[in-house]
């Protein structure tokens, strides 16, 4: 079992680690590959079981299902990365645990020195593959050919697939595009699954916990051993040597174990990795390449104490390998955001008015969605002929056609044309102006809408109402007027002459002294 150290001898013990990668980086040359846990002839006899490819059907594995949509749309914590010094059977050993939460969208799978680098069978250190990709963390991953570069097992590096086992047993580590994590056992054809494609997946050697169990001495029982070039398979497991996992835990987050070593002399065995990692809440988990492959990088600088030799045996020099594990900021899918947006926390933020989608890759033109009569595009709705409007839910106006009602009408006589083709023979309009009705200003007129039309005459029925109000006060005050003159009391004055005398006719009138009138 292991425990923690006292606080001075892990000071002393993690201070080591940069004073190995500076030793790295005094030695010249390319390490010489030799901890190798000690190679075995490969002569032996082997049970039929092993190595046997499974093509078809279900193996046994176990999928941790992704955190719920909600919860996967918060912005994750960053990655944690954990320096430890443990006491194992009194042996002290030094580490680095790191747990990253949303592994979806901050761990990859990278092949060696690039894309292409399983293909070409390229080795590359880890910091090298790390620095070029901008890895904040990086681990070894999995196996390979020492002699000839051969990626090992099933590799799949951000959706692509670089690397086949062909269905051979061995422990097997995958993230899917909907996030979740599978731990165990592949046939090809799970391996190939493409309802719920992989999205990183690499192979290792050893399945570690299963459940939260060790789960060691069943995988003896399964695994191919060829993947390792250790020696027998059983003390592949019980040296103690330089070691490095991956894994997850209850809560979902991708872990990720080293510990330095060198073989035979110090490090761990299997047995005593899978025992730490319980102690860490570690659901499940597979064992990847150890020894002098054993490399972690933290933000492009090396941070461990490699265990391979360099050319000038004096130093330490970290091995070229295959596959890296690399954590990185978090990452959009696809990471342009489709070209129509940008990636933000690992969360596409689009741009214009109409791309939506968690990849910014969807037109959106309402709830309408152009009604049916036009095609969606990143400026809006594109209306089939004939129809017209923000949403191409409006027909043509009498006089126009085509594409968004762009096209006027060129019929004989002002006739209204087909609304989508233009075509003046099967217009549907009922009546046409006759040859003698045509004159010079129609064609001005028939620029005016509808809607122009019944304002005109709303007008002018309004000033024809005011008209006739007008005239119908002016009548109606003649008349009384002159019903005053008639009724009313009025004295009767004769009219005189210039010089106040009467008129003869006045004059000549008889009883002028009984006239009541007369002056």
């Amino acid at each position: 079992m292991a425990a923690p150290t006292n606080g001075r001898l892990g000071f002393l013990l993690v201070l080591l680690v940069p004073v190995g990668a500076a030793w790295g980086s005094v030695g010249s040359g390319a390490s010489r590959d030799d901890d190798l846990l000690a190679p075995y002839p490969r002569a032996r006899a082997r049970p039929p079981r092993d190595c046997a490819r499974v093509r078809a059907g279900r193996r046994e594995h176990e999928s941790w299902a992704p955190p719920p949509a909600a919860a996967a749309a918060a912005p994750a914590a960053p990655a944690a990365v954990r320096a430890f010094v443990a006491h194992f059977g009194g042996r002290a050993v030094s580490g680095h645990l790191t747990r990253v939460p949303a592994p979806l969208l901050r761990v990859s799978v990278l092949e060696p020195g690039g894309p292409g680098g399983c293909a070409r069978r390229r080795r590359a250190t880890v910091e090298d593959t790390a620095r070029a990709a901008g890895c904040r963390v990086a681990q070894n991953g999995g196996f390979f050919r020492l002699a000839s570069g051969e990626c090992l097992g099933d590799v799949v590096s951000d959706g692509r697939r670089v690397s086949s086992a062909g269905g051979l047993q061995n422990a097997h580590f995958g993230i899917r595009r909907d996030g979740t994590l599978v731990t165990g056992y592949l046939s090809e054809e799970e391996a190939l699954d493409a309802d719920n494609p992989f999205k990183q997946l690499l192979s290792g050697v050893v399945w570690l916990i299963r459940n939260g169990s060790v789960y060691i001495n069943e995988s003896q029982a399964t695994e191919c051993d060829e993947t390792q070039e250790t020696g027998s398979f059983s003390k592949f497991v019980d040296v103690m040597s330089a070691r490095t996992a991956i894994g997850h835990d209850r809560q979902g987050q991708l872990v990720l174990f080293h510990v330095d070593g060198q073989t035979e002399q110090r490090g761990l065995s299997l047995w005593e990795v899978a025992e730490f990692l319980l102690q860490q809440d570690v659901v499940n988990a597979i064992n990847l390449d150890g020894g002098g492959s054993a490399t972690f990088v933290l933000n492009g600088t090396l941070a461990s104490y490699p265990s391979d030799h360099c050319q000038d045996s004096r130093w330490r020099c970290p091995r070229q390998v295959s596959t890296v594990v690399c954590v990185h900021e978090p990452s959009c899918q696809p990471p342009d955001c489709s070209g129509h947006g940008t990636c933000v926390d690992g969360h596409c933020q689009c741009t214009g008015k109409f791309w939506r989608g968690t990849a910014c890759s969807e037109l959106d033109c309402g709830p309408s969605n152009c009604s049916q009569h036009g095609l969606c595009t990143d400026t809006g709705c594109r209306c089939d002929p004939g129809w017209t409007g923000p949403s191409c839910n409006e027909e043509c106006p009498l006089g126009w056609y085509g594409p968004g009602c762009q096209r006027p009408c060129q019929c004989e006589h002002q006739c209204p044309c087909d609304p989508q083709t233009g075509n003046c023979s099967s217009s549907q309009v009922k009546q046409c102006l006759r040859p003698s009705e045509a004159t010079p200003r129609a064609a001005e007129l028939s620029f005016f809408s509808r809607t122009t039309w019944l304002a005109l005459t709303l007008g002018l029925v309004f000033l024809l109402l005011v008209s006739v109000s007008a005239n119908v006060s002016l009548l109606l005050g003649s008349r009384a007027k002159r019903t005053r003159h008639v009724d009313g009391d009025y004295a009767y004055h004769p009219l005189q002459e210039v010089g106040g005398e009467p008129l003869a006719a006045e004059k000549e009138q008889p009883g002028d002294s009984h006239d009541s009138f007369k002056d």
